[in-house]
């Protein structure tokens, strides 16, 4: 069942847009969730909305929903990365836009279609965990054919895992027998990488912070993630907002800093008493902390229990 996080809190944040007849750009479109609820919370609104994602699975049902809504005329559906909106505006002609919004977590789509391997539930399961089917590199071309020491760096830096180095030396040993195909492969190696105590100790499946770092390997979730916010920034509409939900503490860094350094581009020495650097800040943030889910939302989705959402408002 798919659930929008924090919609509540999406709508708050866009109520401005309830008389505008811009340019709204949902960058993780995914089933239209969040789309959706705007249009029916600002019925006399006329914006429309440019709905992006590179999952095409994702987007025919999104398309589907829309269309039953008979709200197709709102929308302009782009299937590719929301990291190529400098492109996408221009393809457009598109200048500035009234705001925008990006999910960076995975869907309930994606986890919920075990045959896609985001999940480690199906041990029968590929590995791929590609969102966007067209690309090449799967989960499965990582682990067959990264060097150890790349195997070990993502582990460590996207998935935060402390046995990040035996899992990758186990892996490496592992495939010259027989190459990684499905999750179940990946599990068994992972069980024998992992003290049992972190295994059967932990209330978090041990698997989850390796398959969180491969499928950020497999996006390219990280890497586009700080330009793609200063591209959205820079085609935001003066009073305009962007919004950004993240479900990990490494996406969260990036967001928190790059809006921050928005917010105050100067470089100045700090005793220099005033700036000659001449960098001007280009928004505001609405807040120093994440917007996070209420205890509501978390008895209805514990999906959502992670999730957290930083606003900024173009000066």
């Amino acid at each position: 069942m798919h659930i929008p996080v924090l919609k509540k809190e999406v709508i708050e944040v866009f109520t401005y847009l309830a008389d505008k007849d811009g340019f709204f750009v949902d960058g993780t479109l995914g089933l239209g969730g969040h789309s959706l609820a705007l249009l029916k919370s600002f019925p006399k609104s006329r914006f429309k909305i440019i709905g992006i994602d590179k999952d095409s699975s994702a987007q025919k049902i999104a398309e589907k929903n829309i269309d039953e809504k008979k709200l197709s005329d709102r929308f302009i559906l782009v299937h590719t990365d929301f990291s190529n909106i400098k492109e996408i505006l221009i393809d457009l002609q598109i200048g500035e836009i009234d705001g925008a919004l990006i999910d960076l977590g995975v869907s309930s789509l994606q986890l919920d279609q075990k045959e896609r391997g985001f999940s480690f539930e199906d041990p029968t399961a590929l590995l791929d965990m590609r969102m966007d089917q067209s690309q090449k590199v799967d989960a499965r071309f990582i682990l067959n054919n990264y060097p150890k020491w790349d195997l070990e760096k993502i582990l460590k830096e996207y998935g935060e895992e402390k046995f990040a180095k035996n899992i990758a030396k186990n892996i490496t040993q592992a495939r010259v027998e027989r190459h990684f195909e499905t999750v179940g492969e990946l599990l068994a190696v992972l069980m024998q990488s992992i003290p049992k105590k972190q295994i059967y100790g932990s209330k978090k499946h041990f698997a989850t912070n390796t398959f969180r770092a491969l499928r950020m390997e497999v996006n390219h979730e990280v890497d586009r993630l700080e330009k793609t916010v200063n591209d959205f920034v820079e085609h935001l509409k003066a009073g305009s907002k962007i919004a950004i939900i993240t479900f990990h503490s490494i996406e969260d860094r990036i967001v928190k800093n790059t809006l921050r350094t928005l917010s105050n581009p100067c470089e100045c020495p700090a005793e220099i008493p005033y700036c000659v650097c001449g960098k001007k800040p280009s928004v505001e943030l609405i807040s120093n902390k994440p917007i996070i889910p209420t205890e509501d939302e978390l008895k209805s989705n514990p999906r959502a229990r992670s999730a957290k959402m930083r606003v900024a408002i173009k000066i």
